[in-house]
């Protein structure tokens, strides 16, 4: 009797969808990004927390209808499949370059904007005589810009926003992006490339979608050839053209065609609730981040998010101050014993603060919110008194529960520094900044609450996703 054995085939992964690297970050050190974003979304819905300068949004905006105007002619047709949006962003992305090399080359205070792809586009405009084409990034890197570059970072505003794009599509330029361009244009002067804006392509003797076709794989080199003039200045082009700088809370001169995008609509709609936000900071005249939360829990009552705002925040801002401390503590140290971080000065307070403030959160109606499991699983850690066993919980739950890097881990009862953020890490904050420099911008209040005028919520130059893939 002959025994045959059943031969199984091999083991195959299937992926259901384009794989992704996953992106390591340090901002969100105590695992509650879901429900702040849930907060940050009754506050400013739309908006990310990169979106924070009107200004990028009129360049992009130009950006997409001139980059439009070429890759129509290559490849026409919808931009529903993925495939699509790749060949379309492909003649966007140079572009979005090209304005950070024009705002280098122009601005002597360029590292004070917000310019993502900073470092390495330096280079190429002041070190590299703008040579390889992919701006000095490596293939690798100029690939992942879609996901990192200015476009990503308010990709969002050009979905969600009504009239950037076309049905939202996020890529087909609507009639406020083309209002936007138009304008951007006009202030361009001698810079402007050198055939009108919205023009049909194949109709120019110099142009044809054979030649336009040869340079697909390179859309950077075509850029740089036919825009030669994208770093030329003119009168009034910082203020009129280029991004602006992050401390700076002024009325834009395109605010008129701005305004109606980010905070228009009747009662109800998104824009005319980020209005009624930004008016109520500006009223209140608040001071700090936990009046701002406050002024705003008291005037939307009846929004039982925005109304988590002040105890949330009081709980988040508590846990945030204890990383720090221990930041602090093993600033010295490779590794410290537990007891020691625990003695470092002004430990035992902040360990007391991040109690009540769990405390108030669990006796609070917001336990019961949608997306709160990971408040009030944090909560659930600090209801004993104990600074030293508030660290190891703290720690514990930063090591199993925390966002991307870790800060430091326990072993043995000594605290091991991994790689901890010296700048103190990312507090969760709620767009109360981008929300309030959007409407000083675009006319809608006077000034900048003093509560956010020295504020570090602005977006620095990250060579990570964030907030939402390009699709």
């Amino acid at each position: 009797m002959t025994t045959t054995a059943l031969r199984l085939p091999e083991p195959r992964i299937l992926f259901s969808a384009p794989w992704e690297p996953v992106v390591s970050r340090r901002g969100d050190a105590l695992g509650l990004r879901d429900f702040a974003e849930s907060l940050s979304d009754a506050v400013a819905p739309q908006l990310t927390n990169r979106i924070s300068d009107g200004r990028w949004i009129t360049i992009l905006a130009w950006c997409l209808t001139r980059s439009n105007d070429v890759s129509h002619v290559v490849a026409p047709g919808s931009t529903s499949a993925r495939e699509a949006q790749e060949r379309r962003y492909a003649w966007l992305r140079p572009l979005e370059l090209m304005w950070v090399a024009r705002t280098i080359h122009q601005a002597k205070n360029w590292r004070a904007r917000p310019l993502n792809g900073m470092r390495r586009v330096r280079r190429w405009v002041q070190d590299d005589d703008q040579k390889p084409p992919t701006f000095g990034m490596t293939l690798d890197q100029y690939s992942r810009y879609r996901q990192t570059g200015m476009y990503g970072g308010y990709r969002r505003a050009f979905r969600k926003l009504d009239g950037l794009t076309v049905h939202g599509d996020g890529w087909t330029p609507g009639k406020t992006s083309i209002a936007l361009a138009t304008w951007l244009d006009g202030k361009l002067g001698l810079a402007r490339p050198g055939w009108e804006l919205g023009s049909d392509m194949e109709t120019i003797d110099r142009f044809s979608s054979r030649s336009i076709s040869r340079f697909v794989g390179r859309e950077d080199k075509w850029w740089l050839e036919h825009w030669g003039e994208f770093l030329t200045a003119s009168r009034g082009s910082d203020m009129n053209t280029l991004p602006r700088t992050r401390g700076e809370h002024s009325p834009l001169p395109e605010a008129r065609l701005l305004q109606p995008l980010l905070f228009g609509g009747s009662q109800g709609a998104p824009g005319f609730h980020r209005s009624a936000v930004a008016q109520c900071l500006s009223h209140a005249d608040v001071v700090s981040h936990s009046e701002a939360c406050e002024a705003l829990a008291a005037h939307f009552k009846g929004n039982t998010r925005i109304a988590a705002l002040p105890v949330f925040s009081r709980l988040a801002d508590a846990g945030m101050a204890v990383m720090r401390r221990i930041t602090i503590a093993l600033f010295t140290e490779p590794a410290t014993p537990l007891s020691q971080v625990v003695g470092h000065p002004g430990m035992r307070e902040a360990c007391a603060e991040l109690h009540d403030a769990a405390k108030a959160w669990r006796q609070s109606p917001h336990t019961a919110l949608g997306r709160a499991e990971s408040v009030n699983r944090f909560a659930e850690r600090f209801m004993h008194r104990s600074p030293v066993e508030t660290v190891r919980a703290l720690l514990e739950h930063h090591e199993a529960r925390g966002g991307g890097l870790r800060w430091f881990v326990l072993r043995d009862d000594r605290v091991e520094p991994r790689s901890f953020d010296l700048s103190g890490g990312s507090a969760y904050r709620f767009r109360l900044w981008n929300v309030c420099r959007l409407a000083v911008q675009c006319g809608v209040i006077p000034e900048m609450p003093a509560a956010f005028r020295h504020d570090a919520e602005a977006d620095v130059e990250r060579e990570d996703a964030d907030e939402e893939p390009v699709s």
